[in-house]
């Protein structure tokens, strides 16, 4: 039971990232095309490779803006 409290967080937070970063990744090229006049083609192995990126940035990202909102909680 303590193992499912564990992992289960984890894993909804995994896949909330995977889903905010293909949220960024697709408004980041419209903005450049929509700005630019361009069409961008990209292949799906750049596509995956920018989503973990960016998967990972975003995880840094509100981890650090967390802390300033949020206290940490105690260990018992």
């Amino acid at each position: 039971m303590k193992l499912l409290r564990c992992i289960i967080p984890s894993v909804i937070n995994f896949f909330v990232y995977l889903i905010l970063s293909l949220i960024a990744i697709y408004c980041l090229i419209f903005i450049a095309s929509y700005f630019a006049s361009q069409t961008y083609a990209i292949t799906h192995g750049e596509y995956f490779l920018i989503w973990i990126v960016m998967a990972v940035f975003i995880r840094q990202v509100s981890g650090d803006v967390s802390l300033l909102f949020f206290k940490k909680s105690k260990r018992k």
